[in-house]
């Protein structure tokens, strides 16, 4: 089973001005956080902490147990669990087999950007919506090509630009135009874009709202 939180960082403090916040969490998320310059950017990578530990507890693991890849990634022995953030929100999946998960803002996009990362058969998709629904579009194409690379462990620098999503009743990723062996869960959230993907099919219907005491 894929399992997906979602929880919203508005309500927590800046961890610069209330640094006491951060005993709960590891150094590594410590100094990540307090690196951040923008206060939004700081209560999001808090929150991210936050969830993760309150997560690994729900699935019978301890945060103890994280430790951190050469590239920084979190990981841990018996589960696979990936984290991700935008705007207000922060999210967490988790599940038996890898997992990547991406929630986006909705914003406006403008045409360049879109055709530096998606493939000519996903900008002919996007061409057949008007501007409000192509914005929308781009996001759900977005989420769900960075939640496959998250999945892979490549992550974004790998590029969006090699490899494609076919949009229709199911969603397919292809690469070298062979179907790849995933399965994609997009959960509904006002003005975001939410996209898990697992090598296992199994997903909960809705994501569980996790709140901060």
């Amino acid at each position: 089973m894929v399992f997906l939180y979602v929880s919203d960082v508005t309500s927590l403090p800046d961890p610069a001005e209330f640094p006491e916040i951060l005993n709960e969490l590891s150094s590594e998320r410590c100094k990540k956080t307090l690196a951040f310059r923008r206060t939004s950017d700081r209560k999001l990578s808090l929150g991210a902490g936050l969830l993760l530990k309150k997560v690994l507890k729900i699935h019978g693991f301890s945060d103890a147990a994280i430790r951190y890849s050469e590239n920084g990634k979190p990981e841990t022995d018996g589960i696979y669990f990936n984290l991700s953030h935008s705007g207000d929100y922060v999210i967490c999946t988790v599940s038996e087999f890898p997992v990547g998960c991406d929630i986006e803002k909705e914003r406006e996009v403008g045409e360049k950007l879109a055709q530096k990362f998606l493939s000519e058969n996903e900008m002919a998709y996007l061409s057949q919506f008007d501007s409000y629904k192509k914005q929308k579009e781009f996001f759900r194409l977005w989420t769900i090509k960075e939640s496959y690379l998250k999945m892979t462990g490549e992550g974004i620098s790998h590029g969006l630009e090699k490899f494609e999503v076919l949009m229709g009743e199911s969603v397919t990723v292809l690469r070298e135009n062979k179907k790849c062996s995933c399965s994609i869960k997009e959960y509904l959230l006002p003005s975001y874009s939410i996209a898990v993907c697992s090598e296992d099919s199994d997903f909960t219907e809705e994501p569980e709202m996790i709140y901060f005491d």
